[in-house]
């Protein structure tokens, strides 16, 4: 008696499990595939439509970023000396006409000597020609003498106009140098406002104006130098849409615009060099120089597709779930092979028309399929 009732137990408990699996997912006869209504919103499955997508064919780039040519200026000295002060350390930031380094030395003060005697000069030889000029007019003076007196004037004028311009371009007041004030340095001031990546100038050190010895980068002004292979040059449009990623990180994504397209190739990569202005770059913390990757949107078509969660594959073929009928809380669906072609943005082409009816769009890797 213990023996038969153990077996009826046994074969409840068997009945109770295929009773469950049945609620959950079920092949019946007919061959549609039964989904419960509580299954159903438990694994938060979703219906829906086809619907037109918009679908670009992009062209991949490497690159990096690089400021534009009027965001980026080095330093060097006008005139030679020597570093007497620097107001500046790398990574500052600083606005245009900021004060970077004092700067003095013999030849600086030099050319004011030469400014002022020249500007004395020049007064009295003004003095010269004018009353030459005037003798000349009255046939007092010879021709001869008045040339002599013009030669002399105007050479001295060009040095003495030569000796001004060198002085104000490093900012000096040259009427007081004209009253014997000299000045004892002269200051070097940012052309750019931006932040100093690098100085390599320091207190006492002696430079010629050839040497650079700071860069400041407009951080406003960076953009995307990329580079795009040879095979694809020609689908690349100033004015096209691309969007690229930091340091591998394709989660965050940001866009920017082609905005000029190289002309010449370059023999080592086979690959054209173009630059993309940076959307909103303000609001992307961007290093010069730094390492990029992304795509440029060649063309963009509107096609019929459908959410990757609508698409399960098997083997080499892809299957959807069309809603035949509701029935008593069950529904009913029909397992459909479908052509599909590219993936864009988490959504998959549709090469053909389906059947009508409602898709399963969120929830089917929750099924068992056969």
């Amino acid at each position: 008696m213990k023996t038969n009732l153990l077996i009826v137990f046994v074969l409840s408990v068997v009945l109770a499990s295929c009773n469950d699996n049945t609620e959950q997912t079920t092949d019946s006869d007919s061959g549609f595939i039964e989904i419960t209504k509580a299954q159903f919103e438990s694994e938060k499955m979703e219906f829906g439509e086809p619907v037109l997508y918009p679908f670009a064919d992009v062209v991949y780039f490497t690159g990096n970023i690089i400021p534009a040519a009027d965001g980026q200026a080095q330093i060097s000295l006008p005139l030679s000396g020597t570093i007497s002060k620097i107001y500046c350390k790398p990574g500052q930031i600083i606005n245009k006409g900021s004060k970077m380094f004092d700067v003095s030395g013999y030849g600086f003060v030099d050319m004011q000597k030469d400014f002022g005697e020249s500007s004395a000069i020049l007064s009295r030889l003004k003095s010269d020609y004018l009353r030459a000029e005037e003798l000349y007019k009255e046939n007092i003076a010879t021709q001869k003498d008045f040339a002599l007196a013009e030669s002399n004037f105007l050479a001295e004028n060009a040095k003495y106009k030569a000796l001004k311009i060198k002085l104000e371009s490093i900012g000096l007041d040259i009427s007081k140098i004209e009253k014997g004030e000299f000045y004892s340095t002269y200051t070097i001031r940012s052309p750019i406002g931006g932040f100093v990546s690098s100085i390599t100038a320091t207190i006492g050190q002696y430079v010629e104006p050839q040497q650079n010895i700071a860069e400041i980068i407009d951080a406003q002004s960076f953009q995307l130098r990329l580079s795009v292979f040879e095979k694809n040059i020609n689908r690349i449009r100033i004015g096209q849409a691309a969007v690229f990623y930091l340091n591998g990180n394709k989660s965050e994504k940001y866009k920017a615009t082609i905005n000029a397209v190289g002309k010449t190739i370059m023999s080592d990569s086979r690959s054209l060099e173009c630059f993309a202005e940076i959307d909103n770059p303000n609001g992307i913390h961007l290093v010069s120089n730094q390492f990029v990757e992304g795509e440029v949107f060649t063309t963009i078509d509107s096609v019929l597709s459908v959410p990757e969660t609508a698409i399960i594959k098997s083997e080499n073929d892809s299957y959807m779930l069309i809603l035949e009928k509701e029935e008593n809380s069950i529904f009913y669906l029909k397992k459909v092979k479908v052509n599909t072609g590219r993936q864009f943005n988490n959504y998959i082409e549709l090469t053909e028309q389906l059947p009508s009816g409602r898709l399963l769009v969120n929830g089917i890797y929750s099924i068992q399929i056969e």
